[in-house]
């Protein structure tokens, strides 16, 4: 296809296009910047701006009617056009150019302002309404990203410089009620007998995150990582953010397709350059959450990406949420034994303030102290067993 234009079955065929999820496509009224249509994507559950090419994209022409709203502009001729999951990329000499038909709120926009020497971002582009159409990123060579335990390590620590910057440009309080609230949209959407929520740490704050991090997007280039596909599109647009989310988030992000000993050896970097507080042990406590919960808002969200494009899913993200109710039956159990713990551990402050100063006590017997003792001891051991039982941290 040279091009797109605003007609289904001209669309229809792209990477992009969430053909099993599209009820229809239509004309807008609303304004279209220079070059482009405007029209309006509905879903099963939405319906989303969508701006298409009005001519070719293989065309110097219609290039050349185009310019930068924000930052720096390409030059040169197209050579290459390809469709992928988010859009269109198109090659030139010296540049690389992301078209984006269906955009949320201008991430890459954002995470180009950040100015963070671990992202492979933008340098300019075109923003309408908000919304990145076009992002221009400067061509460069760079390597594939072995699998190995030291990249696997210089990926997370990357990620974790990512984030300290990120932290110090904003960090926002626990936002539990909204991070609940994409896994109610979540779970009826894509149909999962799966119903979880998580009394998020206040160690967990918002922040500006990546929003699609992996780890096969990341690369090395001069012995250093960079982290690529740093723009929003449809992904982002399918479940728009309400709030600014966790870190740790982008954690799950890339760990979901880990094995047991690169999560750890990947979470243990990221967690050596992140802000301190963001990897804590209450930040990371299972019984509220921690990282886990967030790796089931991604198989969540995977699981509505391969419903939307009507592709298989992965043996993976079937066998993580079916495994959730055998999770959760662990976590209820350790919480009655955290009840124990808490009764155990209350006695004796309780026994103690009523010696000393209820009037007209009588000194208590060896046998109650002994007691009362034995209760503290039997509340601090379900303590402890109580923390034994929290869900790894990774």
């Amino acid at each position: 296809m040279d091009g797109a234009s605003g007609h289904v079955v001209e669309i229809e065929s792209e990477a992009w296009f969430p053909s099993a999820a599209v009820k229809s496509v239509t004309d807008s009224s609303d304004p279209a910047p220079l070059g482009f249509s405007s029209h309006v994507l509905h879903v099963r559950w939405d319906s989303l701006p969508m701006l298409l090419p009005d001519g070719d994209l293989k065309s110097v022409e219609w290039w050349r009617t185009q310019s930068a709203t924000w930052g720096e502009w390409l030059s040169g001729k197209p050579k290459l056009v390809q469709s992928h999951s988010s859009g269109w990329t198109v090659e030139f000499d010296h540049h690389v150019a992301q078209v984006l038909p269906i955009d949320e709120d201008g991430h890459g926009r954002r995470l180009a302002q950040l100015n963070s020497k671990e992202l492979y971002s933008a340098i300019g582009g075109i923003q309408h309404e908000g919304r990145d159409v076009i992002l221009v990123f400067e061509k460069i060579n760079f390597d594939p990203l072995p699998l190995d335990v030291r990249h696997l390590q210089m990926v997370g620590e990357s990620l974790g410089r990512l984030h300290a910057i990120c932290g110090s440009n904003i960090a926002t309080p626990n936002d539990q009620r909204s991070w609940n609230q994409r896994l109610e949209i979540l779970e009826p959407r894509t149909r999962s007998a799966t119903k979880w929520r998580a009394p998020h740490s206040a160690d967990t704050q918002g922040t500006i995150t990546h929003r699609n991090f992996s780890i096969d997007q990341c690369y090395i280039r001069e012995g250093k990582v960079l982290i690529g596909r740093c723009w929003g599109g449809i992904q982002n647009a399918l479940l728009p953010q309400t709030s600014l989310l966790p870190a740790i988030r982008d954690v799950a992000s890339a760990v979901i397709t880990l094995s047991s000993e690169q999560k750890r050896t990947f979470c243990e970097a990221w967690s050596s350059t992140a802000p301190a507080h963001w990897s804590s042990s209450k930040a990371l406590d299972g019984h509220k959450g921690g990282l886990l919960i967030w790796e089931y808002e991604q198989h969540l969200l995977l699981r509505m990406f391969h419903q939307s494009w009507g592709e298989n899913e992965p043996q993976s993200v079937t066998e993580f949420l079916t495994e959730v109710s055998t999770i959760q039956n662990g976590m209820y159990r350790a919480r009655t034994i955290a009840a124990g713990a808490m009764i155990g551990l209350s006695v004796p402050a309780v026994a103690v303030l009523y010696w000393l100063f209820y009037p007209d006590v009588s000194s208590p017997a060896t046998v109650e102290m002994a007691g009362v003792a034995t209760m503290g001891v039997i509340g601090g051991m379900l303590r402890r067993l109580y923390r034994s039982l929290a869900p790894k941290p990774w």
